[in-house]
């Protein structure tokens, strides 16, 4: 099932033959609330829905997928992971980590999956990304309990000013550098957990004005969706609905030869398989 926030209301989506459908979700102000009521909801609601019972109800309507507001509104947490994909640290000649490269992306940066921004200088590069939406949340969760923290999955995109970001060095500053004014993008839409089939098999593709820049599957990662979770939550407690960006792919701007990187009039798109497409203007 996927959850989307429609005309400022929580609303259950299902899709058939590329067309939405919606029922609003009654009982809930926002998907906020909803995760912070995860278990119950998972276990009285979810439970009895599923795409066709969406699709059938006299209540349902379709739905502009243009229209699709930001899912998460008020996250406590934006943890990120950086050198995640091996392919991304060659292209940066950067050594494989031996644990997650953890750092903080600002929950002001935030955006809805139709984005756009000025650029904050002019080495502002693209990174796609699979964001992890965390349901009941905890600390020390072990890989085998993983997944039960998880309510699903969306779409991110972690904008990235280079210049800022190693600007006393490499690596100096990561968090300012990719905390502009919505340099955070997420949507369209929460695919639950149980609605997404083998996340790992997925790919991850961005796209600049139409060209392909990125692709790569999620099983591409270097630490899997498991081990993140369980190496967070070693440290910080994880809350309903913090999300976790998960790393990104090669084909970054500052990884290629010459560089390049993005400039006003720019269109940056990142879509990953069955979970939907967020698209950046840069103005």
């Amino acid at each position: 099932m996927k959850l989307a926030m429609y005309n400022n209301q929580p609303t259950f989506v299902a899709l058939q033959n590329g067309q939405f459908w919606g029922v609003p979700i009654t009982g809930y102000d926002s998907i906020d609330d909803i995760l912070n009521d995860w278990q119950n909801f998972l276990s009285n609601v979810l439970i009895d829905i599923n795409d066709d019972k969406i699709i059938d109800n006299d209540a349902a309507e379709q739905l502009d997928p243009e229209k699709f507001e930001q899912p998460v509104q008020h996250p406590r947490q934006l943890p990120a992971i950086g050198f995640n994909y091996l392919d991304h640290m060659k292209e940066m000649d950067i050594v494989k980590p031996k644990r997650p490269n953890v750092f903080n992306k600002f929950v002001s940066s935030l955006a809805g999956p139709h984005n756009s921004i000025h650029l904050s200088g002019d080495t502002v590069d693209w990174e796609s990304e699979l964001v992890i939406v965390i349901g009941r949340g905890g600390r020390n969760i072990s890989r085998e309990d993983a997944e039960d923290a998880i309510a699903g999955y969306t779409v991110g995109q972690d904008i990235s000013d280079r210049t800022v970001q190693s600007i006393d060095g490499p690596s100096t500053q990561f968090d300012l550098g990719k905390s502009f004014k919505n340099y955070s993008p997420i949507g369209p839409y929460i695919s639950t957990i149980a609605d997404v089939d083998d996340i790992v098999s997925k790919n991850v593709t961005t796209k600049v004005n139409g060209e392909i820049m990125q692709q790569a599957t999620v099983n591409k990662m270097i630490f899997d969706i498991q081990t993140l979770i369980s190496y967070i939550s070693g440290v910080i407690e994880l809350y309903p609905g913090d999300l976790i960006f998960t790393g990104t792919p090669s084909g970054t701007g500052v990884g290629r030869d010459p560089q390049v990187f993005l400039k006003s009039g720019d269109v940056f798109t990142s879509e990953i398989d069955g979970l939907g497409t967020i698209q950046t203007k840069v103005n």
